[in-house]
């Protein structure tokens, strides 16, 4: 599909800086679609019947290497009034669930490599391997946000198997380990997040603020 084909509300991200994605976004945007996976034909409009929405689609390659929470969440604070608090929060939940969407989900990466860092080093090198490969690379993860006067969603879709959510520690086991293993990310979404869902076996992150 090339790029004038595209409907008049979708507009196509070049994937290379937060600056160019943050003209993408400005309204009347309503999806923005990284041009890779235009080009390689792995994503497909989808008709919206919500009038307040604002979606991202983009790859794993560009969730890594960008910080894409920030652009997004400006370019809702250009449709709706977020006060300081709720801009600051969804900014930093929407990109811990970016990055637990990329590493976990799409790249399929054990929390406990970045318990120290040895395992650090390792993860990174891990993935920029990874990231070597096209399938994994072009990958595709999609951020919606919806609204209305009283709340936000934000909703973070990535590619990869989902989890068992019953195997991650509860917060009183995770505080007990020390803050390592599994479940940080969680548990730094449950603290700034007004509400906070997994759905379709983790692949789906639901971020709830109230406005």
């Amino acid at each position: 599909m090339a790029t004038a084909e595209l409907e008049s509300s979708t507009v196509c991200w070049d994937g290379l800086a937060e600056t160019s994605l943050a003209l993408s976004l400005l309204p009347p945007a309503r999806v923005c679609v990284e041009h890779h996976l235009i080009v390689s034909q792995k994503w497909q409009s989808r008709p919206r019947a919500v009038c307040r929405h604002l979606g991202l689609v983009l790859t794993t390659r560009s969730a890594y290497r960008c910080m894409v929470a920030k652009p997004f969440v400006d370019a809702i604070a250009e449709r709706i009034e977020l006060s300081a608090d709720v801009r600051e929060r969804a900014h930093t939940a929407l990109q811990e669930a970016v990055m637990n969407a990329v590493l976990h989900g799409n790249l399929g990466l054990d929390s406990a490599l970045r318990d120290d860092l040895a395992g650090m080093d390792k993860t990174h090198a891990t993935i920029e391997e990874l990231l070597l490969t096209p399938q994994v690379a072009l990958s595709a993860l999609r951020i919606d946000a919806i609204w209305n006067s009283h709340h936000l969603i934000i909703i973070v879709r990535d590619s990869g198997n989902g989890f068992d959510r019953k195997q991650l520690p509860t917060s009183e086991e995770w505080m007990a380990s020390g803050h390592i293993g599994s479940g940080r990310g969680l548990m730094i979404l449950e603290a700034f997040c007004d509400r906070l869902a997994l759905l379709r076996g983790g692949t789906v992150i639901r971020l709830g603020f109230h406005l």
